[in-house]
């Protein structure tokens, strides 16, 4: 197969380009700026989300992964451009033939705060099921991403910030069963909303302490309310110094929902490593 894959220098993109290659198919690289080094069966396309009117030639193309997001941060409200940018890829794509493929999450939802999850529902809503695959994913446990600036963090700190008592619920998804997933169900043809997490609930401290183990450390919890943490975040984001966290993660923290995910991983036919393996995968 000949897939493209916005994004493709990303964390997710990235993984997914390395595994479909290994797959001995064909990868269509859309981002921003050209690779230093291409390798053979890869091909560099300039994919830009601020560029939504722009005319792509994805010929040959079987199917399209969409992993691009621009982040939207206090200086930077880039809703609009993820909506517009995504939903003319997603047409494009439908008067093509071409498969499409949206990477969402399980922060989105109707009541998300976050403007990602906010966002991500909005494109959801905006497209159909049947004409496309809709995978909401769970927490990334991966080499780069929330999961690697907490697993850092932990490493160097001697404390954990924790807001709101930590225990909002997390379901985690490993990368390497997120990539293998999405060449499955891609190659399956199968369209449709399904969420991609492991069945098991998690609470965000459980979390920490399971990436403090990896890292050698035990967390020493500071419990501080979530508009104290809010506020903190602010001042650092606005003197631009590093901070695992950022107020949009706070917020889709604040409205995380656990969700029984067993049926779609019945339907998809995958078995998820759960979080101990997940961690272990990445540090060994």
């Amino acid at each position: 197969m000949r897939i493209a894959v916005t994004g493709s220098n990303g964390f997710i993109g990235k993984e997914l380009v390395k595994y479909l290659l290994s797959c001995a198919h064909e990868v269509v690289l859309l981002q921003r700026k050209e690779p230093a080094i291409i390798t053979a069966n890869a091909t560099y396309v300039h994919y830009d989300l601020n560029e939504p009117d722009r005319v792509y030639d994805l010929k040959g193309v079987d199917a399209l992964v969409h992993t691009a997001y621009m982040p939207f941060t206090t200086t930077n409200n880039s809703s609009e451009k993820n909506i517009k940018g995504t939903m003319a890829l997603y047409h494009y794509c439908i008067a093509h033939g071409v498969r499409f493929v949206f990477l969402s999450s399980m922060s989105a939802h109707e009541n998300a705060l976050s403007q990602y999850g906010r966002h991500k529902y909005q494109l959801e809503k905006l497209m159909d099921p049947n004409s496309c695959l809709i995978l909401k994913l769970g927490l990334v446990i991966g080499k780069e991403g929330l999961f690697n600036r907490i697993y850092q963090s932990l490493k160097k700190m001697p404390f954990t910030i924790i807001a709101g008592g930590g225990n909002q619920p997390v379901q985690p998804v490993y990368v390497g069963d997120v990539v293998s997933t999405i060449e499955r169900v891609t190659n399956d043809k199968r369209t449709g909303v399904y969420t991609l997490a492991v069945n098991r609930v998690y609470t965000m401290r459980a979390l920490f302490n399971a990436i403090g183990a990896k890292a050698g450390r035990s967390p020493i919890f500071i419990n501080v309310p979530y508009w104290l943490v809010s506020k903190g975040i602010r001042i650092v984001e606005l003197l631009h110094l590093p901070f695992p966290v950022s107020n949009e993660n706070l917020l889709g923290l604040k409205q995380l929902q656990a969700i029984d995910t067993s049926d779609d991983l019945k339907r998809l036919g995958v078995s998820l490593l759960d979080l101990d393996e997940s961690i272990e995968a990445l540090v060994h």
